[in-house]
């Protein structure tokens, strides 16, 4: 498309992932909502009237519409793979919330329709996007830290899951920690060659489910950095993003961040203002950014962000991390069947 026109969006679900796509979208000039999707008819039929665009319950209508350029798949997490390539085959750009899909050979199907298409296939690991997150990945690039030693990610959610959403969200390692190993490759470029994972369940919903919702992930590479990955589903404080990367030159960190910055000094000590509750306020800057970045692939050819390997590479650290929990024991990466 020329870089002076307009990029068309057909947004896929209005869940929560879709309400903030809304807001990005309104917020970036140069890209237009053209028709939302959504099972609910009511609701898709209510946002329809207030964006001022059209709508649709299912695919069909808005991928046989030649003015819409690209599509956000934003929907339920198992319809993500038949609609990436529902999209795809009908010549449209496509930006996805995770997954791809359930396996890696639905992943690898999906990028290689989208080669053979020649049709960018975006998927949205936002964190990279967040700019606490990235100008830490750049400052480890430019050997601000020196040799990297340790690095350390902490990602507590806020506020706790529904059960709901917990029976098909494919578990805490897909769900979240799949983010927790694309941030690793992101900062430092490299690919772990031994893993271990411990985990365990305080909430007797998420235990009566079979899944976790307390896990440490420890990750050996080569040349002797070790980095580790806490996260829990639930912090009653709030939505607890952390990084901290140590080097031979000293360390970097990406704090939590507050809707405010005022801090209240007394005889009592000090009172800081808490920090975001939930992902959307904390990544409201990411999101926006990285349909940004969408924007630019489409209009200027520039190269994707996350490539076919980096969304490979989180699936297959997801897989061993939750075998690793389930065989109590370290496993080498060079071990898992996609890379033997």
């Amino acid at each position: 498309m020329a870089s002076s026109e307009n990029l068309k969006i057909a947004l896929l679900g209005l869940g929560r992932a879709g309400k903030f796509h809304i807001q990005s979208i309104q917020s970036i000039p140069g890209i237009s909502l053209r028709c939302v999707v959504d099972v609910d008819e009511s609701l898709a039929k209510r946002l329809a009237k207030e964006l001022e665009c059209n709508y649709a319950t299912n695919v069909d209508g808005p991928l046989g519409q030649e003015d819409i350029d690209a599509v956000i798949v934003a929907s339920p997490t198992h319809e993500h793979y038949g609609q990436i390539l529902a999209a795809l085959e009908a010549g449209k750009a496509v930006f996805t919330e995770k997954p791809l899909g359930s396996s890696l050979e639905e992943i690898d199907t999906c990028f290689g329709l989208a080669k053979r298409s020649g049709l960018p296939l975006f998927v949205g690991f936002n964190r990279r996007f967040d700019p606490s997150f990235s100008g830490l990945a750049c400052g480890v690039k430019e050997g601000q830290v020196g040799v990297l030693q340790m690095l350390r990610v902490t990602s507590r959610d806020s506020p706790l899951p529904t059960m709901d959403y917990i029976k098909t969200s494919h578990g805490i390692f897909h769900d979240c920690i799949v983010h927790d190993f694309d941030m690793l490759r992101f900062i430092t470029g490299e690919d772990p060659v031994e893993i271990y994972s411990v985990g365990s369940s305080f909430v007797e919903g998420i235990s009566a489910l079979g899944d976790l919702d307390n896990v440490l992930v420890a990750l050996k590479y080569d040349g002797g950095m070790i980095a580790s990955i806490d996260v829990n589903r639930f912090s009653s404080y709030g939505y607890d993003q952390r990084i901290e990367v140590f080097g031979s030159n000293g360390m970097l960190q990406a704090e939590n961040r507050s809707p405010v910055s005022t801090v209240l000094s007394s005889g009592e000590g000090l009172l800081r203002p808490t920090i975001e509750h939930s992902f959307p306020t904390r990544y409201r800057e990411a999101y926006r950014r990285e349909l940004v970045v969408f924007s630019d692939c489409l209009r200027e050819g520039t190269p994707l962000p996350v490539t076919h390997e980096d969304v490979r590479m989180s699936f297959i650290l997801s897989e061993l991390g939750e075998q690793s929990h389930r065989e109590g024991r370290s496993l080498h990466v060079s071990d898992h069947p996609a890379l033997t």
